[in-house]
């Protein structure tokens, strides 16, 4: 009995290790996320300010939305780590039988539990805002 209990905590610190690992990663692009918003931005501002014919807009237009899908994708990985850990260490729990998890992965399941409205809700919101802030300023005339 001792050796599993051993091994499930052994078990359990490997899935914290992975997810830690996985966070890291999601940071990156999360980073990178907000530099491509912030270029996207930035090509629009420089085209307002060069007075840009229809086919430059398009094309600005066309790199924000990009970003916009890209984002997409980056929010929806980090959303599978989380649900990912979640299922894992659910797996684990079923597999230990008599052993129960530790007190922090008890917690992070009953946490995960309803799933994460509010990470996805703020994901769309940013990656709106962020597409709106880089393409509006060029197809609305706010000179009026």
């Amino acid at each position: 009995m001792e050796d599993m209990i051993v091994q499930s905590a052994m078990t359990e610190i490997a899935m914290w290790d992975a997810f830690h690992t996985g966070r890291g990663a999601n940071a990156t692009g999360l980073l990178a996320l907000i530099v491509a918003f912030w270029v996207a931005a930035r090509f629009s501002s420089v085209s307002m300010e060069k007075n840009v014919n229809l086919l430059g807009k398009v094309i600005v237009t066309a790199f924000a939305v990009s970003v916009f899908m890209m984002s997409m994708v980056v929010f929806t990985n980090i959303g599978n780590l989380f649900e990912g850990q979640a299922a894992a260490l659910a797996a684990l729990d079923a597999a230990n039988g008599d052993i129960d998890l530790s007190p922090a992965a008890q917690a992070y399941l009953a946490s995960q539990g309803e799933g994460n409205g509010f990470g996805i809700a703020m994901a769309w919101m940013m990656s709106i805002s962020a597409l709106a802030i880089a393409v509006l300023p060029m197809w609305i005339n706010t000179s009026d």
